[in-house]
């Protein structure tokens, strides 16, 4: 009994959810999600979004017929315990709409 109580314990243990970096498809995808959520409010539901594509480090070119967006991810200033780990926390900003 002393073994199976040791065992849940150690198994309960390990299997806590754990805050450290994504892995870069998962990055990746939150940086879609943030940027296709930005871009949906800026444009509007009137202009349908044609293409998002990653012109550089963290910026974001969306184009919707003539016009494109430009959208920034950027690293969110947030005070952390000396020795954190978890996940990037960050958000997409936009640039103006050039049309």
């Amino acid at each position: 009994m002393r073994k199976l109580v040791m065992s849940l314990t150690l198994v309960l243990a390990t299997t806590l959810p754990a805050l450290a970096a994504l892995p870069p498809q998962y990055q990746r995808r939150a940086e879609l999600t943030a940027v296709l959520n930005v871009a949906t409010e800026t444009l509007g539901i009137g202009n349908i979004i044609d293409a998002i594509e990653l012109t550089g480090p963290d910026v974001y070119a969306v184009r919707s017929g003539s016009c494109t967006l430009t959208v920034r991810i950027v690293d969110a200033a947030k005070e952390h315990a000396p020795g954190w780990v978890g996940p990037r926390e960050f958000e997409a900003v936009p640039d103006p709409l050039a049309c």
